[in-house]
């Protein structure tokens, strides 16, 4: 028997059979996995990116590299310290048989043999170090030693290797015998790697760059996974002769595993019939200016939209998306919005539009929804469920879910995405398997919405993803009812310095002035250029009224009297509470709507919901209703207000907010003639309310309320609110309210600074496109200071640089045991049932942030585990519950933990007072 075949690579015990893979076999099924997933799942944008990236642009040699990478990343496998591992809860065994194989082919001493510093080499560290011996450059073997997610730190830990001669060949004296034969079974391996791959020597091995070890990394890591997924290739009894066909072995294992074609965009000729087709509708001025401005663009990159709400922007990046993939050779799209929410909102158009394109192109494609609770979403749920994995869909090509991709760390390779923005963002986080993620962003056209709504630490992060798309060649398209003209140009800068084009080398086409509106920004090459020849659209005249927050009740009053249906946006969700109760007082308690963040997430979805059917498009308004909301109001509802009144804001969000103001074209009562916005909060010594404060900057709530006018001219006067605000330009101010208003300017430019240096701490750094030859970079210590956070929640608040919050799923007593708010069922004792597990994980609810302070977060959650594991013990039996942490609210609504109350009603949704001020609640 060949010595080669007595070497495993993997090992597991299954219902009492011993069972192993053979390295020879595993590396034959990554290497031909490798091949398989270059030729079939890799866009022409990808293989473009590898090609671009070695020394001689040969697509054979870099299919060739593909190939030699998963021939030879399990190498540290062949030796002593990873043979004698001992298999995770395997018996002993097992461990002797294999170990007796061993000795079998000569390689005595093995059984018996023990490594003091076995753990020093792992096996990825120990391919590395070989292929370094053999003279193999770093820019290879680094991708080789990243396979297991994170390269070394740095090149000395791979030198220093030589010290643990004996786990690379059991004895220390290379004279020895014992020696010799392990040298000779690596070489051996790398031999055949070589060979099978393509390559005569060491010295035909191509020279990479670093954004090309990035994207290969990703692969090799993805075609290792599924070469070790045992459901597409399984393992053998360790007492059967194996006699298998490989490539018939490779051939069944992919085929199973493989579930979309490339998706490959047409051209097609008549772009608004087209357009019709996928929509419903001929494209609008706007739109079709946006279309033609990437079919006129000869070097595609990166677009930036400002057009007002309502303009039809989402329709035209997606139209975008087919133009720039069938440009660019891109096979997906990512589509980022600020929140689940707005997410959750745009998934079913995206299915809708991603259907027509399946019709043309007669083929399945993969949809996922990636956020926190996408497996909640009924429209993504519902796709799943409809999905038979072994289905053959030739007859009837449809939009599916590959399975394969629903774990959180390969979600991203799917083919169409819609996400949160925290996805992209966490590009730009050291965080281990990071190359999956960038592999996954590769092959795609990227799309970004609301790009207002991020802020200047999370800028950081977006500005550095955008510099490797840049370097991926990605086309990226954003969306914004309008930015500030530095952050627009900073946008497009950080881009092209990714594609290798320097700052000073970015050439203007023309300049235009800074308030342009409708305006596209867009590069063609290293030219920079701008697309402003909109037809003047319809206008709307919006009167603003500085109101004394004291009067509002007051206001409110009078509004009301006169019917219609009433806004109030206010900053915090304590004010929005505080000011529902006074409103219940005054009014009815069916007179109003409440609607904030700190209600159970079902909850919330039901109240959203609830807004649309009262004051939606084509909804059967009510005579008269107040709506008092937060934030969430102004983010991507589509609802409409008769009147408005809103708490000073930053001027962006007041322009977003006031985009909800008689946004439909409806007849109205007559008193509503002229939209109306009444502003409070405002402070003519610059006293803003602490709350606002804390959620905003003091100073451009300063600036905001300088510049906001007596009426606003929508949408002329968006783009020139929004720069006059965010300009450096001062503003006009007594001696007493200038030294405030410095205060508040040198506070805010502080902050954004110490934003800057926490954000790259974590952040990677620059794409590097050089070769070793020219002291380019390796992906060693790509990831060094990783963020080693444990949970997806955690990575998000890193790249969003939020506290830390704790979520639980919120129940009650009831009279007949534990069930939901407003349900007397005794679900609980129903927990076994999936669909009832289902509904309670759905129930979630996140705990005040006074909770979650650094001196008391450990303190919440021992409290929390201890509860749950005395009253919710259950939930660890469940699939769906297992993990998480509830609290069961008592029949009036409280929950008592640590030094605070917490109340929850479904009308007012949570709230919590100090425990002896309780009488507050």
């Amino acid at each position: 028997m060949e010595s080669y075949k007595s070497f495993w690579a993997k090992k597991q015990i299954t219902n009492g059979n011993f069972e192993w893979m053979p390295l020879y076999i595993h590396l034959s099924d990554t290497q031909k996995v490798s091949s398989l997933l270059w030729e079939h799942w890799l866009s022409d944008s990808q293989k473009n990116i590898v090609i671009n990236s070695i020394d001689n642009g040969d697509e054979s040699i870099a299919k060739n590299l593909v190939m030699f990478l998963g021939a030879c990343h399990d190498l540290g496998k062949a030796t002593p310290a990873f043979q004698i591992k001992k298999g995770f809860a395997n018996s002993d065994d097992l461990d002797k048989i294999l170990k007796e194989k061993l000795e079998q082919v000569g390689f005595f001493g093995i059984a018996s043999t023990s490594l003091p510093s076995m753990n020093k080499s792992h096996h990825s560290m120990a391919s590395e170090y070989i292929l370094y011996k053999y003279g193999v450059k770093a820019d290879i073997a680094s991708i080789v030693g990243a396979h297991h997610g994170k390269p070394v730190d740095n090149f000395t830990t791979i030198k220093n290797q030589i010290a643990y001669e004996s786990n690379y060949y059991q004895e220390e004296k290379s004279t020895n015998p014992i020696y010799q034969k392990w040298e000779q079974i690596q070489k051996y391996f790398f031999s055949w790697a070589l060979n099978l791959s393509g390559f005569e020597s060491i010295d035909d091995l191509p020279e990479i760059n670093q954004v090309g070890q990035v994207i290969l990394t990703g692969l090799l890591i993805m075609a290792d996974w599924i070469a070790s997924n045992t459901k597409y290739f399984p393992l053998f009894s360790i007492y059967d002769e194996i006699d298998c066909n490989l490539d018939q072995r490779v051939e069944i294992g992919f085929t199973n595993w493989f579930k979309t074609e490339v998706w490959q965009a047409d051209y097609k000729f008549d772009y608004k019939e087209n357009f019709k087709k996928r929509f419903g509708f001929y494209p609008n001025k706007h739109q079709e200016i946006f279309v033609e401005t990437i079919l006129n663009t000869k070097d595609a990159g990166i677009y930036i939209f400002e057009a007002p709400m309502g303009m039809g922007k989402t329709e035209a990046a997606l139209y975008g998306v087919e133009l720039l993939a069938q440009k660019k050779g891109s096979s997906g799209m990512f589509f980022a919005l600020p929140t689940q929410a707005t997410t959750n909102g745009i998934f079913p158009r995206v299915e809708k539009w991603l259907r027509d394109i399946v019709d043309d192109f007669e083929d399945d494609l993969g949809l996922r929804l990636v956020h926190g609770k996408a497996y909640l979403n009924e429209d993504f749920q519902r796709l799943a469920k409809n999905i038979n994995p072994d289905a053959n869909y030739d007859d009837h090509p449809s939009v599916v879910v590959n399975e394969w991709f629903s774990g959180k760390k390969s979600a991203i390779l799917d083919d169409f995405v819609v996400g949160t923005i925290d996805q992209f963002l966490l590009l730009s986080l050291k965080q281990k398997h990071l190359f999956l993620r960038h592999l996954g962003f590769s092959k795609k056209v990227v799309v970004i919405d609301e790009v207002h709504a991020y802020d200047a630490y999370m800028n950081q992060y977006l500005y550095q993803a955008l510099r490797w798309m840049g370097a991926y060649n990605v086309p990226v398209i954003i969306l914004s009812a309008t930015l500030p003209a530095e952050k627009r140009e900073e946008l497009i800068k950080e881009y092209l310095i990714g594609k290798g084009i320097k700052a000073r080398k970015q050439k203007h086409d023309r300049q235009i002035a800074i308030d342009t509106y409708p305006l596209i920004t867009y590069n063609d090459g290293s030219i920079i250029k701008y697309e402003d020849k909109f037809e003047k659209s319809s206008t709307k005249k919006i009167h603003v009224i500085k109101e004394d927050e004291d009067n509002i009740i007051k206001l409110i009053k009078s509004l009301y009297k006169q019917g219609g249906n009433i806004g109030v946006i206010v900053n915090t969700v304590k004010k929005a509470q505080n000011l529902a109760k006074e409103v219940e007082e005054v009014f009815r308690s069916d007179s109003f709507e409440l609607i904030h963040s700190r209600f159970i997430d079902t909850h919330r979805i039901k109240k959203e919901e609830v807004l649309l059917q009262k004051i939606g498009k084509k909804a059967n308004r009510p005579d008269r209703k107040i709506y008092i909301g937060t934030q969430v109001i102004e983010q991507s509802l589509d609802i409409d207000f008769d009147v408005m009144i809103t708490e000073l804001a930053p001027i962006d969000l007041i322009l977003q907010r006031a985009g909800r103001l008689q946004r439909h074209n409806i007849i109205r009562n007559k008193y509503y003639k002229n939209p109306t916005l009444y502003v409070i909060g405002t402070s003519e010594k610059l006293e803003f309310d602490e709350g606002s404060s804390f959620v905003y900057s003091s100073y451009l709530l300063a600036r905001s309320q300088y510049f906001l006018p007596n009426e606003i001219i929508i949408p002329d006067d968006l783009s020139k609110l929004v720069q006059k605000v965010y300009s450096d330009c001062d503003i006009k101010l007594d001696k007493k309210l200038n030294s405030v208003y410095k205060n508040f300017k040198n506070e805010h430019f502080r902050l954004i600074e110490c934003q800057k240096e926490k954000a790259k701490v974590f952040r990677i750094g620059n794409p590097d496109t050089d070769f070793l030859e020219d002291e380019g970079e390796t992906i060693i210590g790509w990831l060094n200071n990783s963020n080693e956070v444990n949970t997806e929640e955690a990575a998000f608040a890193q790249v969003r640089d939020t506290k830390e919050t704790i979520e639980v799923i919120a129940l009650q007593e009831n009279k007949h045991g534990i069930g939901l708010f407003g349900n007397d069922d005794d679900i609980y004792e129903k927990i076994d049932d999936s669909h009832i597990a289902k509904l309670i994980a759905a129930n979630t609810l996140k705990l005040p942030q006074i909770l979650t302070k650094d001196y008391n977060l450990n303190q919440t959650i021992n409290f929390l585990e201890k509860y749950n594991l005395k009253y919710l013990l259950k939930f660890q039996d469940s699939a769906w519950l297992k993990g998480s942490l509830g609290i069961i609210f008592n029949k009036d609504g409280f929950f008592e933990i640590g030094d605070y109350i917490l109340r929850y009603s479904n009308k007012y949704g949570l709230s919590y007072e100090r425990k002896g001020d309780s009488d507050k609640l």
